[in-house]
């Protein structure tokens, strides 16, 4: 009796102790239950709180339902983020004719020109700051999905004329793009404007917004997507304004010929990570351009870009004249084939690259003050330009400027005119290099000091000696 006396004490103090440890689990689980609640709760709070601000305060753009003047009108957090905006603004504009382009384009070609068709409206000018032909077919097919189009201008830089990958830049996000009849694409696009509306980064300039407001700032975005150049160069803080263009110009040339040579840190792969193929080359984004514009019946009508000669000067100093010819022939070759086998027109090609009396106005020295009448910088031409563009794009009878348009400014490319063409860029080289020396000197030499300061592993090769004529 005795031990069973001690086996029964053993066994109620044991049934005791799991009694009182499942109670005290119990209010442990409750109290962490209650925890977990709360911590959902405010962590849901804040997401929502997040949101609310980032749509009230609108720091990029997207959704303007508040705009008060001195709490959220000037929104400076746009501007670098123009590729986000500009996907989320084709979803309110929905367009029916748009400008593809890069920063050329955005900030010279007119939406309000009257050469456009009468029927394509609204207008968008869908052009961003280094835009690759990549980008460009993305945003073509996004906005076909919203609103199918009936015109697309193309504005090309001469360097997107080449064989080599024409990839995308680091704030491109797909996500936001739809496909026309792509369900997939259009829930992903939905679930991505939704994350950015929670997004810290959001938030974050929500906030820089808010304390950054400047009540005498103007907007140089225009409702219609141009960039306004009088109102974005003429900012005081501008190196425009502040140097004179004279200055300005030469920062810029330097500039153009660093992005001409300088190939960027050697990339190096994460261990076990797979090297992804390479992109498609920028011309073949263009005939991926042309191929579905042609599909869907839409008025495509390409220019090549008038930069300032000092851009010429530099692609023969960096050896890349023969790319750019070649570049030219092989687009030229490109829409030939497309109308045969359309059995069409083909769409129209105009170069405006050449050596003209617009492209080649003369330049003030670093230190003048003095305005040009054609030209921000070698890089970027005027909105009286770009109205010639589209006078000769459309047609002459269309023309909304004030001047004459000159005799030599474009030409139209075709397969049976552009090996003219280009002798005769060739001999209007020969004749700029005799009145322009100096400055063709001045650019050898600037391309020279630029490839000293670079990195040998991130050095484009340079020619001894750029050969003109090229072979």
């Amino acid at each position: 009796m005795q031990f069973h006396f001690f086996r029964c004490r053993k066994y109620r103090s044991f049934s005791i102790s799991s009694s009182e440890a499942i109670a005290i689990g119990a209010r442990i689980s409750d109290a962490g239950r209650r925890f977990l609640l709360s911590a959902g709760a405010v962590a849901l709070f804040l997401c929502l709180a997040t949101a609310a601000a980032n749509v009230v305060i609108d720091p990029y753009g997207l959704y303007r339902l508040v705009d008060v003047r001195g709490f959220n009108k000037y929104k400076p957090e746009k501007y670098p983020r123009v590729r986000l905006m500009k996907a989320f603004a084709l979803e309110d504009v929905k367009p029916r004719a748009i400008v593809l382009g890069t920063s050329r384009s955005h900030i010279a070609i007119r939406m309000t020109h009257p050469a456009w068709a009468a029927a394509a409206i609204p207008r968008y000018n869908l052009a961003f700051d280094g835009a690759t032909t990549h980008e460009m077919y993305a945003y073509l097919l996004h906005t076909q999905a919203i609103q199918p189009l009936k015109q697309v201008v193309i504005g090309l830089d001469t360097w997107q004329l080449g064989t080599a990958p024409s990839g995308v830049r680091p704030d491109f996000d797909p996500t936001l793009l739809e496909e026309p009849g792509h369900w997939a694409a259009h829930l992903r696009s939905a679930l991505s404007r939704l994350r950015v509306a929670f997004s810290l980064d959001g938030a974050l300039a929500s906030l820089r917004t808010a304390r950054g407001q400047d009540v005498d700032a103007q907007d140089w975005f225009a409702d219609d997507g141009q960039r306004l150049g009088d109102i974005f160069f003429h900012r005081s803080d501008d190196g425009f304004s502040a140097e004179g263009q004279g200055s300005y110009f030469a920062a810029v040339d330097r500039e153009e010929a660093g992005f001409k040579l300088d190939m960027g840190p050697p990339m190096r792969p994460r261990p076990g990570s797979v090297t992804p193929p390479p992109d498609l080359s920028s011309l073949e984004y263009v005939q991926k351009i042309v191929a579905f514009c042609r599909e869907n019946g839409i008025d495509l009508r390409i220019f090549i870009t008038p930069a300032h000669a000092h851009q010429n000067e530099l692609s023969i100093a960096t050896g890349e004249w023969s790319k750019v010819e070649n570049g030219k022939r092989a687009l030229v070759h490109m829409l030939a084939e497309d109308a045969a086998k359309s059995a069409a027109e083909p769409f129209p090609l105009w170069d405006f690259s050449g050596y003209s009396s617009v492209t080649t106005e003369s330049v003030p020295a670093p230190g003048e003050r003095r305005e040009m009448t054609f030209y921000w910088d070698s890089s970027h031409f005027k909105e009286e330009v770009g109205d010639w563009v589209l006078d000769r794009l459309f047609g002459d009878d269309h023309s909304a400027a004030t001047k004459t348009i000159p005799d030599d400014f474009g030409v139209r490319l075709t397969a049976n005119t552009i090996e003219a063409e280009l002798d005769k860029i060739r001999a209007d080289r020969n004749a700029y290099l005799l009145s322009n020396a100096r400055d063709v000197a001045e650019i050898r030499a600037l391309v020279a000091d630029v490839y000293r300061h670079i990195p040998v592993d991130q050095r484009v090769p340079l020619p001894d000696a750029p050969a003109w004529p090229p072979h």
